[in-house]
């Protein structure tokens, strides 16, 4: 993905007037590896479109450890749900694993535009929809899935994801060691090459 244009060319509802009207209230920021979209503790009612990169977000358990709990890249939507949707502060990180270019919102201005547009309103709602599939999806794997079934199920859904995260990050993740995902990676390989 490489615009803005092109990721909402997927929505076919929206016209060109709408476009027009939906860059005019976010800007495109450019990022380098290791730098925050949004920090824990702080308010920020901003939403991102990734046009190119990787975002992790990730939270400090009460061991001190950082918790893994979602990846996002091109062509995905970036925001922290306890700002965005309850005003409050955020109790996740979100940093870029990869230099990236984003087209970030104030979420305030899509909701007054969601408001005087129904185009951009639908277009508000499949965002909370994607949001909220995403959110079942995850809470499925690990209440449903053992260990080795979320790694298949990663496998499954987003492989490229395992050659850009670093195991530390992807083990965390998937909730294991990453001695653990270690492991199941050989049984994989030892699995597929039988």
């Amino acid at each position: 993905m490489k615009t803005l244009k092109d990721y909402f060319g997927q929505f076919p509802f929206l016209t060109t007037k709408d476009l027009i009207e939906i860059q005019a209230i976010g800007e495109e920021k450019r990022y380098k590896k290791g730098a925050f979209f949004i920090h824990a503790g702080t308010t920020q009612r901003k939403l991102g479109i990734l046009l190119n990169g990787l975002t992790r977000a990730y939270a400090i358990n009460s061991k001190g450890d950082e918790i893994s709990m979602k990846f996002r890249k091109e062509g995905e939507a970036v925001a922290c749900h306890d700002s965005i949707f309850y005003n409050q502060p955020s109790r996740q990180n979100i940093e870029f694993l990869e230099p990236s270019t984003i087209f970030v919102f104030d979420y305030k201005a899509i909701e007054d535009l969601a408001h005087q547009n129904t185009r951009v309103k639908r277009l508000k709602e499949y965002f909370f929809e994607q949001f909220v599939i995403r959110l079942q999806e995850r809470l499925e794997t690990f209440l449903l899935y053992s260990a080795q079934e979320r790694y298949q199920w990663l496998m499954d859904t987003d492989p490229g994801l395992i050659q850009r995260v670093q195991q530390k990050h992807l083990a965390s993740f998937l909730g294991v060691t990453p001695v653990s995902l270690s492991r199941l990676r050989n049984q994989r390989r030892a699995d597929l090459n039988k």
